[in-house]
């Protein structure tokens, strides 16, 4: 039996949970033959980057995986598995009440989505690659329809469909645009080759081909401004299924946009890059605040994934531009930084989702409001999340640095050799925005959710999940912590393979490898003072006494005193009229109710540089999201309307010449 009839066997597994009994078996079926596909996609992925077309390799185990489906197809693997285990210790508790087809049908599910996503990113033509699309969209729906008796959950799933379906619809157009099929799956033909940055065997990808991609794969990726299935399909699905979608489903549509911007050619590349790097700039930024200032978990993290698809876009963006001005330094530093963004966003998102998950399992609540002290009650499950925190705030020494620092090192690079200045500045200030608003948003995420104390009964009665929760959550952990430098060293020391920037990638690799080492200095001497206290405290018989913290002269110290989820950045809540209405929502009381004499009440600070600012920035930003309004009305027929007008016009543009 060859490695590909294994995996035709392994594709058939997703049968196995029906004939299997009970939602535990189901489960643990499901994880292997998940668990047995990642291991053979994580080898051939990193195969097809070092060793493209070895026959020893990637050509004798998954014909069609090239370089760029290598990066992907490693970072399926890794949160695929967990997100398959952590299902097996999640589900029997979450699936209480469901019928045996419901949860087989579940299982089977999981497993087709994963072989789609790998069958996607190895897909030769046309009708093979929008047939596995179209199966990771219904296998991905009946994932999020799990708990469809809830309304909400109900219509979170139908306008996921309705509007994946929407953009089905633009890529078919397309792949029928003359020249987009052929320029999109012969993209990286001639990369490791001396010419110029253009389909191989083709005269490049049109205009109109490639904003149908755009728009099309933009839907999957969540892209501003077709973000809007994203914040409500991700809380709504069971936590592995969230982990699974946000960690690398939406890639798959980030997948499309680098295959459909490495086939156009010079001329049409600069406009098209200035195009991605706009949008990804006003994503990133419109990601990451409107995660600032939301309450519910696994909703903040829903839009913190809008964030970093953001961050990947501008990093195309760049990457683009610098393949139409022939520097292969911008070309490195943007789809270098974008492609290392990918990989570790799909290991630290995968591990927070989980995270969420377990809180959310232990406590029955996704509000911030209702938790707290839960590092106290679930320690590992705490540390773990802090992990992942400490790597999307891009702390030195985790993943999370790496990509960003090889972007900041572009856009000054840039600037220093006088290309594409504007564009750079631009960038370094979205990125520099974009990392103030992350570390704020999840440093209220994690200090309101695992720190204080608790502030409902669920949190106060809360205890650690089950081991096998537990070992999911860790997985992705090997990812954070040896991928600053074993991801540097596949994407950037492969550049010329993956997108044909052929620039010396060692400084870089050496400058992580010296933030490596200062990171481990730092903890080893931490940890050489906590144990020199702890030797010396053992020496002296000294004894620790613990108090109650300081409560600023209250007796009793209670939940209330402290920061919730809505009071953590109350400015920025103002800038996106979250903070609803005014006295009442704050339960003030109106004047005419119970005092009688002349009185006023405030709810705003009366600071003249605060009415100056913020509240002119927040009556533009109201008139502008007004406008907007008109096309974002959560309707799911008028967006299915306006993308069929788009769809619609492109056409009519390219038949006439005009793209």
């Amino acid at each position: 039996m060859d490695w590909m009839n294994l995996f035709s066997l392994l594709v058939w597994g997703s049968l196995l949970p029906f004939v299997l009994p009970g939602t535990r078996y189901k489960a643990i079926g499901a994880a292997a033959v998940i668990a047995a596909g990642a291991v053979m996609a994580a080898v051939a992925g990193v195969t097809a980057i070092v060793l493209p077309g070895s026959e020893t390799g990637t050509g004798a185990w998954f014909p069609g995986l090239d370089p760029i489906g290598g990066v992907f197809a490693l970072a399926v693997a890794i949160s695929g598995v967990a997100c398959a285990v952590y299902a097996v210790g999640y589900m029997p508790g979450h699936a209480a009440g469901k019928s045996h087809t419901q949860v087989a049908l579940h299982f089977a599910a999981l497993v087709a989505l994963f072989y789609a996503m790998i069958e996607v990113i190895r897909a030769e033509d046309t009708y093979g690659f929008l047939f596995w699309w179209e199966l990771m969209t219904l296998s991905s729906f009946l994932l999020v329809m799990f708990d469809g008796q809830r309304k909400e959950v109900l219509h979170a799933a139908v306008s996921y469909l309705v509007l994946m379906h929407v953009g089905f619809f633009l890529l078919l157009g397309g792949f029928v645009v003359p020249g987009g099929s052929e320029a999109f799956f012969g993209s990286t033909a001639a990369i490791g080759s001396a010419t110029a940055p253009v389909a191989g065997g083709t005269a490049g990808m049109p205009v109109g081909a490639f904003l149908l991609f755009l728009a099309g794969f933009g839907l999957k990726a969540g892209i501003f401004p077709l973000h809007m299935w994203l914040p409500v399909a991700h809380p709504a699905a069971p936590s592995h299924v969230s982990a699974l979608m946000s960690g690398v489903m939406i890639k798959m549509g980030i997948y499309g946009i680098v295959r459909a911007a490495l086939a156009l050619n010079a001329e049409r590349i600069m406009g098209m890059g200035a195009l991605v790097f706009a949008l990804g700039t006003v994503t990133a930024v419109f990601g990451i605040a409107r995660a600032a200032v939301q309450s519910d978990l696994k909703r903040l993290l829903a839009y913190s994934s809008v964030e970093n698809i953001g961050i990947i876009c501008l990093g195309l963006g760049l990457g683009m531009l610098g393949r139409g001005l022939e520097s292969d330094f911008i070309a490195y530093a943007g789809f270098g930084g974008a492609l290392l963004h990918v990989l570790g966003h799909s290991n630290y998102k995968t591990m927070l989702f989980l995270g969420a998950g377990s809180v959310v399992a232990a406590t029955h609540h996704r509000d911030m409001n209702r938790l707290g002290g839960l590092l106290r009650r679930m320690p590992v499950t705490g540390i773990l999340f802090l992990a992942a925190t400490c790597a999307i705030c891009t702390v030195p020494g985790l993943v999370g640095f790496t990509s960003e620092f090889v972007l900041f090192d572009g856009f000054f690079g840039s600037i220093t050799r006088g290309e594409v200045v504007v564009a750079a500045a631009a960038g370094i200030v979205a990125l520099a925005l974009v990392g103030g608003l992350t570390l704020m948003t999840f440093t209220k995420a994690y200090g309101i959710t695992f720190l204080g104390n608790p502030r409902g009964c669920g949190a106060r009665e809360a205890k650690e999940v089950n081991l096998v929760m537990l070992a999911a959550q860790a997985l992705p952990l090997a990812g954070i912590l040896a991928g600053t430098l074993l991801y540097p060293y596949l994407v950037l020391e492969n550049a010329d393979t993956l997108f044909g920037a052929r620039y010396y990638a060692e400084p870089v690799i050496g400058t992580m490898a010296t933030v490596e080492w200062v990171m481990l200095g730092v903890a080893a001497v931490t940890g050489g003072l906590l144990y020199l206290k702890r030797w010396l405290n053992r020496r002296a018989r000294a004894t620790v006494r613990r108090r109650p913290t300081w409560g600023c002269a209250f007796t009793s110290p209670s939940g209330r005193m402290q920061y919730t989820a809505s009071s953590y950045n109350r400015e920025l809540q103002t800038l996106w009229n979250e903070t609803g209405g005014g006295r009442q929502a704050e339960g003030m009381l109106a004047e005419d109710e119970i005092f009688p004499t002349a009185h006023a009440f405030a709810t705003e600070d009366r600071d003249s540089t605060a009415r100056a600012v913020t509240h002119w920035t927040t009556r533009l930003l109201r008139r502008w999201t007004a406008r907007m309004a008109l096309f974002q009305t959560g309707k799911t027929n008028h967006y299915v309307l306006h993308a069929l007008v788009v769809l619609v016009l492109i056409l009519i543009l390219s038949l006439c010449g005009a793209l």
